[in-house]
């Protein structure tokens, strides 16, 4: 993995958690490593009734096309019923083997929001990356069994997904094949931040174990360095 390239992150597809406390920090972070990537992007946002953006905040700028943003509450990416999502198909294909079976029954449990989104992906390669900021808010609404069988739905039926988790890292995190957590700092001063690599990439910077300074981390050093 080159230590400036974005796009071989998530090449092959795999899923990323990234975890930390400042929301908007996070956001950009996220930002950073998907801005690159030759198939693009979708961001999922998980916005609560009345919520105030800092003025800092990626999701206030003007970055992110409209047509790549999807801004949900928390209460519609509650999983709905087999039945009433059986009419959604996004990805019905039309391979007959039983791993192609097993991944559309996975999708098909999938929230229609989430459905909506894997179902933009095109059909070829490269996949965009699904991103889901404000995942933290969906911790009342889905028991921690259901993470894994979503996230190998998204992964395995779609493409690579990235889920910005603003808060305390969970146990949930574990099933994801990348696991990230970013400390301190804030959108000021997002170069003395330190991004912690608990599950990473077999080379790189971001290796298993890596604790490297936002600002010796070229792929997101150039992105913010730009925009802040």
């Amino acid at each position: 993995m080159s230590a400036s390239s974005s796009p071989e992150l998530f090449e092959p597809r795999c899923s990323v958690f990234l975890s930390g406390s400042d929301r908007s920090l996070l956001n950009w972070v996220a930002f950073a490593l998907v801005s690159s990537h030759r198939g693009g992007f979708l961001w999922g946002h998980v916005k609560l009734e009345g919520e105030i953006l800092e003025e800092s905040d990626l999701l206030k700028s003007t970055v992110l096309p409209p047509e790549r943003l999807l801004v949900v509450s928390p209460r519609e990416l509650v999983g709905e019923d087999l039945v009433a999502n059986v009419a959604v198909g996004g990805l019905v294909r039309s391979e007959r083997e039983d791993g192609a079976v097993r991944n559309f029954v996975d999708f098909l449990r999938l929230p229609t929001q989430t459905q909506e989104m894997i179902s933009r992906l095109p059909a070829g390669d490269p996949r965009p990356v699904l991103v889901l900021s404000g995942a933290h808010r969906l911790a009342s609404l889905y028991p921690m069994g259901a993470v894994a069988p979503t996230i190998r739905a998204v992964v395995e039926a779609g493409g690579s997904m990235l889920v910005v988790w603003a808060d305390a890292p969970v146990s949930g995190r574990l099933a994801f094949d990348r696991i990230l957590n970013l400390r301190g700092g804030d959108p000021l001063n997002w170069k003395d931040a330190v991004l912690t690599v608990e599950r990473g990439w077999n080379e790189g910077p971001l290796r298993t174990g890596a604790e490297i300074r936002l600002g010796d981390l070229s792929l997101v050093a150039e992105v913010l360095g730009k925009a802040r």
